[in-house]
């Protein structure tokens, strides 16, 4: 008893302290909207200012009782500080994004912008992506565009690859055939470390179907995340890093294998072919002829950048111009 007191105690302190602290922060933050101009563009967040009393066409008292479309609750701005400084302006504009549940990368501060621009404009793959963004498009329209892409493997009658025989390399099963779909239900098992401990295990090998990526174990932590493998998909790393050990390693035995390498954006089988992110092409080729009964299959590079595509054409901001990762895929 005396330690469950000590504990609501201590948690009660600590709510009171970060009370106080915003409490205090927000009477050192600014409330001038043209400091918020460039961030509500970029957000497109509707935001009604409470401006200084002496300022002209000031908010009525029926607008302040309005609420914001997006949010149950009316949005009032702190006061305006008579000292105003750049990390106030920052920090308020950080605080109030998180508050009304947006991000965007003019949230970060402005090294944080110019090494993502950096980043950015490395462009390895050589995008030339012209951006037409659609308005608005919610999370249920995205993933439903997402869905609706259809699906594209490699099927050896594309060059260079017909000419190197791949016809009798590849599965003669299209992918959603060699899987044994279609499943009522699918567990997808993502690889971060919070799942450690969930005793997640037997939940998720209840599933008709289980699927996993890269080199994630299952060895020694079914108790978290079960042991059943239906699909793995493997990036190129995997495939040609000896330290995988891609050929013999049990993991990636008597399961569906789904491989993908980043190609250049332009669709161009014959360079990538030559100059591959990772050479994937030889493991696979060595792995069908050893194991042949054993389905594996490698995504078509259109496939992967017409995702991208998609994130690119419902996103304002310019995202970093690589395929998408495993995870997302």
């Amino acid at each position: 008893m005396k330690k469950k007191k000590h504990h609501k105690l201590l948690l009660l302190s600590v709510v009171a302290w970060l009370l106080l602290y915003f409490i205090f922060f927000y009477q050192n933050t600014n409330s001038n909207l043209i400091s918020f101009s460039s961030f509500t563009h970029s957000t497109q967040v509707r935001i009604r200012p409470i401006y200084d009393p002496h300022v002209e066409n000031r908010t009525t008292t029926k607008q302040l009782k309005e609420k914001d479309p997006h949010h149950s609750r009316a949005i009032v701005l702190p006061e305006r500080p008579k000292n105003l400084n750049l990390h106030n302006i920052w920090a308020v504009k950080v605080v109030l994004g998180l508050w009304l549940g947006v991000a965007s990368s003019d949230m970060l501060n402005s090294y944080l912008q110019k090494t993502k621009k950096k980043y950015t404009d490395i462009n390895q793959y050589n995008v030339t992506y012209t951006r037409h963004l659609k308005s608005e498009t919610n999370q249920k329209k995205l993933l439903c565009q997402l869905k609706n892409e259809p699906l594209r493997t490699l099927t050896g009658n594309e060059d260079p690859f017909a000419s190197l025989g791949w016809q009798k390399l590849v599965p003669r099963q299209p992918l959603e055939q060699a899987t044994g779909g279609p499943y009522k239900t699918c567990a997808v098992v993502s690889s971060a470390g919070a799942i450690l401990k969930s005793s997640l295990g037997r939940e998720i090998d209840s599933h008709d179907a289980v699927l996993r990526f890269n080199a994630a174990p299952t060895e020694g932590y079914g108790n978290d995340v079960g042991n059943k493998t239906t699909i793995r998909i493997i990036n190129s790393q995997i495939m040609s890093d000896p330290h995988h050990m891609f050929a013999d390693s049990h993991l990636y035995k008597n399961i569906t294998l789904v491989a993908w390498d980043p190609s250049p954006y332009s669709g161009n089988l014959e360079k990538w072919y030559k100059r591959p992110d990772q050479d994937l092409f030889t493991a696979f080729t060595e792995h069908r002829k050893k194991y042949p009964s054993q389905p594996l299959y490698i995504l078509h590079p259109d496939y992967l950048w017409n995702l991208w595509n998609i994130l690119q054409r419902n996103t304002e901001e310019n995202i970093q111009p690589n395929p998408p990762s495993s995870g997302f895929i």
